[in-house]
């Protein structure tokens, strides 16, 4: 199903991190997955298209490629169905690829296509210890499932970030014990 969110407000949360919360109309339709990995199939409209969220994704993928929307997968952070809203955070490098500079630039009332959401993962409540590891684009479905880690339960996580700027306060009442790895303190030949 293909629905729209209109950008509410965002939020640089680190230097390569920026927090996108969506509401409107366009999320009416918008029906949540179980999964803590839940992710969208978002739309990037090229710089000076022709047309706007929301369009019709089919007749807009039968456009010359130059002309099409490009399909980015970006994971949910939260989505509140008492406030309406869906949190998305984007791994933002500079002007490069086309979702972190779409993020970069967001303001209030942009709206933003997408289909889904789909996932697969959510952690066993059975669980004795449970394990995490990825860099920033991992961080949205790891604090999403840390959230659904029962109280005070053993948790570890290995984060690779650029540097100390870009540690995230990962939520979730898990007794967690996280291991952040800095890119910048690499050294030559590292793997």
């Amino acid at each position: 199903m293909s629905t729209y969110g209109t950008v509410r407000q965002t939020e640089q949360l680190t230097p390569a991190l920026v927090r996108v919360v969506f509401d409107g109309d366009g999320l009416a339709e918008f029906a949540p997955t179980e999964w803590t990995d839940q992710y969208v199939n978002a739309r990037f409209l090229p710089d000076g298209s022709a047309f706007a969220p929301p369009f019709d994704l089919e007749q807009a993928m039968s456009l010359p490629r130059e002309e099409r929307p490009v399909g980015r997968r970006i994971t949910i952070r939260a989505w509140d169905p008492a406030a309406g809203t869906v949190t998305m955070d984007f791994v933002v490098h500079g002007e490069a690829g086309h979702a972190g500079r779409w993020a970069r630039h967001a303001r209030p009332g942009d709206r933003l296509q997408f289909t889904g959401p789909s996932g697969g993962y959510r952690p066993d409540p059975a669980a004795d210890t449970y394990l995490f590891a990825g860099d920033e684009s991992a961080l949205p479905a790891i604090g999403a499932s840390l959230e659904q880690v029962p109280a005070r339960a053993p948790a570890f996580a290995v984060l690779v970030v650029d540097d100390a700027a870009g540690e995230v306060d990962l939520g979730g009442s898990a007794d967690l014990h996280p291991t952040w790895l800095h890119r910048a303190d690499a050294r030559p030949g590292d793997p």
